[in-house]
C-alpha cells in the first residue's frame, strides 16, 4: 500500500516540474502579439478644439462685382488692362486682343471667367476657364489667386469708377 501513495506523490512532482518549465521555456519577446492589449487613445487626448475658427469659404454677390476692373499692363504701367463683368454673366476683356472674355460666373468666393485666344496660332488656343479665387473684394479693390498659379502669386484689380456727366 506505501507503493502506491509513493508513486503517486512522485507523479504528482513530476507533474508538476513539467509544467513549470513549460512556463519559463518560453523568452520573453517572443510573445503572441494578438493577445497584447491595445489602448483606446482617443480618450487620452481630444482632438484640439476647432470652434473658433472661420470657415475658408466666403460666399459674394454677383452684384459687387459688376463693372470694369484694371490693372497695369506689365512693362507699361500707363496702359491698363483687364476685364468688364456686366449683367446676364456677360464679360468682357479690356486691352486684351488675343484674350477674349465671353461670360463669368461666381460660385461663392469663386471667380469662373470663360475665354477664348483670337489672333494666336497655338495648340493652347481652345476655348478655356480661368478659375480664380476672390481673395479681397472691396468696392474698389479685386484680388484674385488663379488656381493654376503658384501659392502665394496674387492678380489685384481696381475698380474703374467714372463718374458719369448729368
Amino acid at each position: 500500500m506505501i507503493k502506491h501513495p509513493l508513486f503517486l506523490l512522485t507523479c504528482c512532482i513530476v507533474f508538476a516540474a513539467c509544467r513549470q518549465r513549460a512556463k519559463t521555456d518560453t523568452p520573453a519577446g517572443d510573445e503572441d502579439s494578438s493577445l497584447m492589449a491595445v489602448t483606446d487613445s482617443s480618450r487620452i487626448a481630444p482632438g484640439p478644439d476647432t470652434s473658433f475658427i472661420q470657415p475658408d469659404t466666403v460666399s459674394y454677390r454677383p452684384e459687387q462685382l459688376l463693372g470694369k476692373w484694371l490693372q497695369p499692363v506689365p512693362g507699361l504701367d500707363k496702359e491698363k488692362q483687364g476685364f468688364d463683368l456686366r449683367k446676364d454673366s456677360v464679360a468682357r476683356s479690356i486691352n486684351m486682343y488675343t484674350l477674349v472674355y465671353e461670360k463669368w460666373a461666381l460660385v461663392k468666393d469663386t471667380l469662373l471667367l470663360w475665354n477664348h485666344t483670337e489672333g494666336v496660332h497655338d495648340k493652347d488656343s481652345a476655348a478655356t476657364i480661368d478659375t480664380t479665387i476672390i481673395k479681397t473684394l472691396t468696392d474698389s479693390t479685386l484680388v484674385l489667386f488663379p488656381v493654376k498659379a503658384a501659392e502665394g502669386y496674387l492678380e489685384q484689380y481696381e475698380k474703374d469708377i467714372k463718374k458719369r456727366k448729368k
